[in-house]
This record gives structure tokens, sequence and C-alpha cells, in this order.
């Protein structure tokens, strides 16, 4: 048995591979790498340039189309902050109460369109869900650095308290709130006005104000002043400027008589089914709540022709009779500055007008005491002509902003060449930007007619 050797095992070692396919095989793949990953990022460009060539294609369709609709802001928004639009640069940016032209939809989050105002151009409008995002969005970054700087103050409250020879008292909630509240949040590219401050009532939901109101394709006017309408004076002097802005604007410009209550026609009322219940059945008067929604709607598809609409409006005597509805008017107030005057006039119409001289006066006395900000166009002018001279330059001018000119140019390439830019006299058209009409009260230059 000794002779028998007992077999050796072999041992199976593990041999890597060798140094030199190692570095083939490492450097194979950092080679193969760069070239997929630039490939994908070519393809992504390509796809982009193509996405964004065609939206820029839309966006020269849409300036000879028609207005869709038109809206109101109730918010503000930078495009300049954070342009995500489809073509980059054409984002419109905009302030609070300022007017829209939407042509079409582009898509869920974006609108074309273009301000109301003198020299703008089509551009792509943030839709109300794009708004709702950014303003869900900067919540969440605001509540987050809310968070951190209440759990800073109250870690440095408590390092304060174990600190008894500072002597200190904690500050109190109310001083806490405000150093958070001021702290710097950073800029974001939408801003809502900031509300009025009321008591919170229980038990009630609190409403969230939208971003846009639809109004009337065209603001309409209304006159008011200098008194009460259905009185001599009053129906007078409103009558000749009707007379004038008929001739002066012939073609162009619609006058139409407005018997209808129009005051009753509140956003909050005709949304709510309810509260047009209650109040179709405690209305005593003959004027119910479906003949206003139909005049309404009939102001509005006036307002679509893209005229000028003028109301004549038996029943509205105050701007606060229409602030609350969707009809976004043009005020104009027809003034007489002195007291005297007025009177004067009133007593010369006769002794059946100078019966109602108290009612006239107190209603003038009213308008007199609004802000100036609540009216667009205040007529204080001495003289009828001059008066009918400084509405006609106001409408000129609304005429201009509403009516841009359409320009017969070829559609600018992603990539501008020099030979493809524009001229010294398009840039300076383009890059024009008069003062907006909406809300001026100062005298604007006169223009020769459009």
């Amino acid at each position: 048995m000794a002779h028998l050797r007992r077999p050796m095992r072999r041992e199976n070692t593990y041999k890597p591979f060798s140094s030199r396919n190692m570095r083939r095989g490492s450097a194979d793949s950092n080679y193969s790498q760069p070239s997929s990953d630039l490939s994908l990022d070519e393809e992504k460009e390509t796809l982009r340039r193509e996405k964004e060539r065609q939206a820029l294609s839309q966006l020269e369709k849409a300036r000879g189309k028609p207005v869709a609709f038109a809206v109101r802001t109730n918010v503000s928004y930078d495009g300049s902050l954070d342009d995500d639009s489809p073509v980059h640069g054409s984002a419109i940016s905009f302030d609070v109460r300022e007017f829209l032209h939407i042509k079409e939809k582009y898509d869920n989050n974006w609108w074309i369109g273009r301000l109301v105002k003198e020299g703008c151009d089509v551009g792509f409008i943030p839709s109300p869900v794009k708004l709702e995002n950014l303003r869900l969005q900067a919540t969440q970054v605001r509540t987050t650095k809310l968070y951190s700087s209440k759990t800073s103050s109250s870690s440095n409250l408590g390092a304060a308290a174990n600190d008894v020879s500072r002597g200190s008292t904690p500050p109190t909630p109310g001083d806490e709130s405000d150093s958070v509240g001021n702290a710097r949040l950073g800029k974001t590219n939408i801003t809502t006005p900031p509300a009025k401050e009321k008591k919170k009532p229980f038990f009630k939901k609190q409403e969230t104000t939208t971003p846009y109101d639809v109004v009337p394709s065209m603001r309409p006017v209304v006159l008011v002043g200098p008194s009460l309408k259905g009185y001599e004076v009053t129906d007078m002097m409103q009558k000749a400027l009707f007379d004038f802005l008929k001739h002066r604007f012939e073609g162009r410009i619609i006058i139409t008589r407005v018997m209808a209550d129009i005051s009753l026609a509140k956003r909050s009322l005709l949304n709510n089914p309810s509260k047009r219940a209650i109040m179709e059945r405690s209305n005593s008067r003959s004027t119910c709540l479906a003949e206003v929604q139909a005049e309404i709607e009939r102001i509005f598809e006036l307002a679509r022709t893209l005229q000028l609409v003028v109301l004549d409006c038996d029943t509205i005597n105050h701007p606060s009779q229409l602030a609350k509805t969707s009809l976004a008017p043009t005020i104009v107030y027809l003034k007489i500055s002195s007291p005297k005057v007025l009177q004067r006039l009133i007593k010369s119409r006769g002794k059946n007008q100078a019966r109602h001289l108290n009612v006239q006066m107190v209603a003038a006395d009213k308008l007199a005491q609004c802000p100036p900000e609540m009216f667009d166009v205040i007529l204080d002018e001495n003289q009828l002509e001059d008066a009918c001279e400084h509405i006609a330059e106001y409408l000129e001018a609304y005429w201009r902003a509403t009516h841009p000119p359409v320009p017969q140019t070829v559609p600018r390439p992603l990539n501008p060449s020099p030979q493809a830019s524009p001229s010294g006299d398009q840039v300076g058209r383009i890059n024009a930007s008069p003062p907006d009409f909406a809300g001026s009260l100062s005298p604007i230059s006169l223009h020769p007619e459009y």
C-alpha cells in the first residue's frame, strides 16, 4: 500500500484577463460611450429644432387669423424669467388688469395671441393650466423655505433658552412671522395681486382668483355724467357726443341702446345657479336675469366684429355699477367741473326739470367724489368741440391697439443670417413700445385717422 500514491488535485486557480486584453476592452468602451451619447443628443436637438420650426410656422400663420376671444388678466406674468415657450423668446409678459386677444390654442400649456397694446406682436400666452402649475410650484418653494426658516429659528430659540446669562426673552410669534415673511424667497415669473384683508368666515369656501376673465373682444364704451340719465341736461350732452362719434368713426363703430339693467350681470351671480334663482324670485323689477344675460351675450357678439361698441345705457349712472360685471367697459366721464354751471343748465330747461334739481345735483356730486382711477377718460373741457376731440384721440389710439397692421414679411428663420436681418426701419418698428392706452387719463397726441 505504500507504493500507492494519492493523486494530487489540480488546483483551479483564477486567471484574470491579460493586461493587454483588459486595456483594449476599456479603450473600446471609453470610445463607444461618447459616440452613443453624441448621437442621442443630436437626435434630441433635431427633434427640438423641428418642433420649434413648426411652432414658429403656426405663430406666423396666427397673425392673419381673427380674434377668437379676449381676456382680462388677474395676475402678472414675466415670460423672461423662465421662458419655456415653444419658441424661445416669444412668451408674452403682462401685468394685472391688462387685456389679451387670443387667436388660437397651441396646446394645453400655451395659447397664441397678443397683448392689446399698440406695437405688440403675437406670441405665446400661458394658459390657465400653465399658470396654475407655476403658482403651485411657487407655493411649494415658499412653503419649503418657510419651514426651513421656522426650523432654524426654533433651534435658535432653544439655544437661547439654555443660555441663562443672556436674560433675553424669546421673540413673539408675530415678530417671528414678520422675520420669516420678510425673507427673500427669490423671483417668480407669476405674481398675484395682494388680496384685501378680510375676516375669514367659518364654514365658507374661500374663492380662488382665476388668472383670466373672459371679456368682450372690444371694450364697450359707456358714458356717465354729468348727472342722471333720463333728465334733459345729461341726455342732451351725451347725445351730442354720440352724434359726433357716429360721424367721426363711420364704418367702424356701433352705437346701441341698452334698456336692460346690466348692472345685475355680476360674474358671481350669473355663475351661481342658487344665487340666480333667489335673485329671480326676489327681484320685483320688470327686467329679469334672463333678459340681462341675453343683453350681455348681444354685447359680446357685437364686440366680435372688432368694431368700436358704444352703449347708450338707460340705467348706468355710476362706474361702480359695472365694476363686477364681465363687460370690462371703457368708462367715459362727461364732467361739468362747476356745480353752479350745472345748476344753471338744469334751470334753463324749464320748471319741469328744475323740480328735480336736487336729485340731479346729488348724482353729479357722487360722480365728482369718485377717484380718477375709476374712469378711463375724463372729459372736463369747457367746450364741446374740445371734449369731442379728446374722446376721438383716445378711441383712435384704442383702434390702433386692437387692429395691428399685418406685416407682409417672410417668416424669420431659427438661425438668422446677416442677409436675413431686418432693416433699420423694421427694427425700430418692432422695438417700438408706445404708452399703453388702458387706464391712461392723459391727453393722447393727435394722429391721422387709421
